[in-house]
């Protein structure tokens, strides 16, 4: 029993310790550049538009012992690489972002989550999620079941955004389906 009791411990302060750190990275990086130094990834970034009418896209990096996203406020000068408005980080080698997740208690709100794949692409459900909260551009953690989906990445780029893809899947209210049903 001292042992089952002695791991208990051990899982919590790994926890405590865990969001300690993404709470001070978060600290570290939040309102500066995300070409910081102490931000660099030698892997490619990933990043997709989020809110074109407030010049907001999400920045993904994969750094060597974490994977964060960010909010990223673009700015109208070329040369400058934004300023972060919010940033959420995962240490858990596994686990990936999604950023094609549905939430049926918000159907048109953008969320993302994480997940562990295996290769599928079947919608699957979120480990982690977060809503985006455009008014003041944060990450809001979502405690409920929501559903990620794979789908819908191919093909040219249309101008469109998170928020016009959180509009589509509210019209079907189907994760991953952001077309109408053929018939």
């Amino acid at each position: 029993m001292d042992g089952l009791r002695g791991a208990i411990v051990l899982a919590g302060l790994l926890a405590i310790t865990s969001v300690t750190k993404a709470q001070d990275f978060r600290e570290r990086f939040v309102g500066k550049s995300p070409c910081a130094a102490g931000l660099h990834s030698e892997q490619p970034d990933f990043s997709l538009r989020l809110d074109k009418t407030q010049k907001l896209n999400l920045l993904y990096r994969g750094l060597t012992k974490a994977k964060i996203v960010m909010i990223i406020q673009l700015s109208d000068d070329p040369g400058h690489c934004g300023v972060i408005r919010d940033l959420i980080q995962i240490n858990h080698v596994a686990t990936d972002f999604e950023f094609r997740c549905f939430d049926p208690e918000a159907p048109t709100n953008v969320i993302i989550g994480t997940a562990i794949r295996k290769g599928s692409i079947k919608p699957v459900t979120a480990i982690e999620a977060w809503r985006i909260d455009l008014k003041e551009r944060k990450f809001i953690e979502i405690s409920h079941k929501v559903t990620c989906s794979a789908d819908g990445w191919d093909g040219e780029d249309d101008g469109s955004d998170l928020v016009d893809e959180a509009k589509k899947y509210a019209l079907h209210r189907k994760p991953g389906q952001f077309e109408p049903a053929a018939n």
